[in-house]
């Protein structure tokens, strides 16, 4: 039976004043719209499994609006949540959605048109399947770099280390109509979209954005292609210790969107061979260990220091960004004295990974800011083509490998402040790795620990 697909792109952008993602101490919510922001989803359809694909320009998607929206669009289009993939882009230039502290207040009357929108968005795209096949493509493109650079002092900072790791590579999974015309593109590479700062306060996109314009743009423009334009659809890799190398401007925003949209027109043409009709989904849920909190004193010296700090900044009238970072790592300090000093300390995360396999084509769902190491794993190991997405199903914090944890730095010592949770242990990589290879179905995975890759320190 062949396979059916739809797909709808509906536009989500806020309105201006709703607070951003991404940076702390932003004084206010949104002075501007750069570009527009989107969600777009892909309904696909074997007549036994129907699976569901949904990308969204936000930074990540907060656990209650996961449950809402699966929950929503399976009864809405007769499948099952685990069918169901919710992927955000993690632009820094989307609206707060409520899972960072520090960062803004949600805005409830945006969110729940954001997500009617999110639902109506996968039921237009089910509402016209048309018969399809898929193929597969691939090429290098780079504009990333290993953001964790080591100083001379030992001190692993938010930088550019230039001999670590990145993922330098375009993947694609090419929706045809029957005639070999492009219906829809899905195409994934693995860079932060933080070409701009904290200090941007326009809505933007990022360059993933960028790039989806790029390739509309160059659809519009071909005559295979001109009458019906394929519906172009980014989805983010592990891109957790990865930033853009070209930064701070919205020329270098442009340049790494079309970098990457040319490389994935590329990738489109390199694809050979129409992939197998049958779709399946699967999800495993395990419980990743964390680390143990501070001590009480530890905690309580946290507390005394952003109490002082929050009086200080109300007393001298400091802007609307200032009070919430204070009021947020204050709740933080509070939050960790809860756990701080349990004898038997064992808390767990539970963390559910999903692998949807379109045609052979495995895509794997985190919810976590994977680092890259995970995505060059899963694609070594895995004989079929695998897209690692990380931001997949909620977020809940960074996942560095084991190796990475002795260095320190922001995503080890820091990030989790921002998530509200305690930090994943060492230990989880052996339990994400063993769980993700049963769902590749690896039966004898190489689970020799990487080496760290990390360039010279630089001072």
């Amino acid at each position: 039976m062949p396979l059916y697909a739809g797909v709808c792109e509906t536009n989500i952008t806020p309105p201006l004043g709703v607070w951003m993602s991404g940076y702390g101490f932003r004084p206010t919510g949104a002075t501007s719209v750069h570009d527009e922001l989107y969600v777009r989803a892909l309904v696909i359809d074997d007549g036994a499994t129907r699976l569901v694909i949904v990308s969204a320009d936000i930074i990540v998607f907060a656990p209650d609006s996961v449950e809402r929206l699966r929950s929503q669009i399976a009864s809405a289009l007769n499948t099952e949540p685990r069918c169901i993939m919710l992927h955000a882009t993690h632009t820094h230039g989307g609206p707060y959605v409520g899972i960072f502290r520090c960062m803004g207040e949600r805005d409830t009357e945006y969110m729940s048109v954001l997500e009617r929108k999110i639902v109506g968005c996968a039921k237009q795209a089910a509402q016209t399947l048309y018969p399809v096949y898929l193929t597969y493509g691939e090429t290098t493109a780079q504009i990333g770099v290993n953001r964790r650079q080591s100083l001379q002092n030992g001190r692993t900072v938010l930088g550019h280390d230039y001999a670590g790791v990145v993922a330098p590579k375009v993947q694609t999974l090419n929706v045809n109509h029957l005639d070999g015309r492009l219906f829809a593109l899905l195409f994934s590479h693995a860079c932060h979209p933080t070409t701009m700062g904290g200090e941007n306060l326009a809505i933007t996109a990022e360059w993933c954005g960028v790039a989806v314009e790029h390739l509309k743009n160059r659809f519009k423009n071909e005559e295979e292609t001109r009458l019906q334009p394929p519906t172009p659809m980014f989805l983010q890799g592990c891109c957790g210790d990865i930033n853009p190398n070209w930064r701070t401007s919205w020329e270098s925003m442009e340049y790494n969107g079309k970098v990457v949209a040319d490389a994935a027109h590329q990738a489109r043409w390199n694809a050979h061979g129409r992939l197998d009709p049958a779709l399946s989904a699967e999800e495993v849920t395990v419980n990743l260990p964390m680390l143990e909190p501070l001590s009480v004193e530890e905690c309580d010296a946290q507390i005394a220091f952003w109490e002082r700090k929050l009086a200080e900044d109300r007393a001298k009238n400091a802007n609307k960004g200032a009070i919430l970072y204070d009021e947020g790592l204050l709740a933080w300090a509070k939050d960790y004295r809860v756990f701080a000093g349990q004898p038997d300390f064992h808390e767990s995360q539970p963390f559910t990974i999903q692998r949807l396999t379109l045609g052979g084509i495995h895509l794997l769902g985190f919810p976590a800011e994977m680092f890259v190491q995970y995505q060059l794993d899963f694609a070594a190991q895995s004989p079929a083509p695998v897209f690692s997405l990380a931001y997949t199903n909620g977020c809940w914090n960074y996942l560095p490998t084991a190796a990475e944890y002795p260095r320190g730095g922001y995503e080890v010592l820091d990030a989790n402040k921002y998530y509200g949770t305690l930090m994943f242990a060492p230990e989880s990589e052996a339990v994400l790795r063993e769980a993700t290879y049963r769902l590749l179905g690896i039966a004898e995975p190489d689970t020799t620990p990487y080496p760290l890759l990390a360039g010279a320190p630089r001072g």
